[in-house]
């Protein structure tokens, strides 16, 4: 009988732990924390919808990006014709994007998050990526600008 309640008291522990761990790691965002996750939600949107709003209304002029596509940064100007190039190569079918970590000193900000991106070239069969990327936004005024991207396949 003790070794019953033993072992449910032990379980009973280990479930309020792990509720409590994942309580704990959930991130409660401010006020400016959310506005730089929604620019960052746009942007994919924007992206996504190949409505000519990426890169151009998102970008720092001083924008600097580097992905596993490119064998160094590039600037805006490289950015915006990659990005016009890839909107005529493939279709976006669907994405998702998660935050990880968003930190904020003064008119920086710092965002890592995990993308995961479905697309298709033509009649190809449709293909599935996740990225980490690490962005860092400045204030524009009221509103943030990219200044930086950075990323890298999470696939094996």
């Amino acid at each position: 009988m003790t070794s019953k309640i033993s072992k449910a008291l032990v379980t009973l522990a280990i479930g309020f732990g792990v509720v409590g761990t994942a309580a704990a790691q959930a991130p409660t965002w401010t006020a400016e924390q959310s506005a730089v996750w929604k620019v960052v939600s746009q942007s994919w949107a924007d992206e996504a919808a190949q409505n000519g709003k990426w890169p151009g209304s998102y970008v720092d002029d001083n924008v600097v990006s580097w992905s596993q596509e490119n064998p160094m940064p590039i600037y805006k100007d490289s950015l915006m014709k990659w990005s016009r190039f890839n909107d005529g190569q493939q279709k976006t079918i669907h994405y998702d994007i998660s935050p990880a970590a968003i930190a904020i000193r003064g008119d920086t900000a710092v965002v890592n998050y995990v993308a995961v991106n479905v697309s298709q070239r033509g009649t190809d069969k449709p293909d599935r990526d996740s990225n980490a990327i690490i962005e860092t936004l400045v204030r524009d005024g009221n509103s943030w600008k990219f200044l930086s991207s950075s990323s890298w396949s999470m696939k094996k």
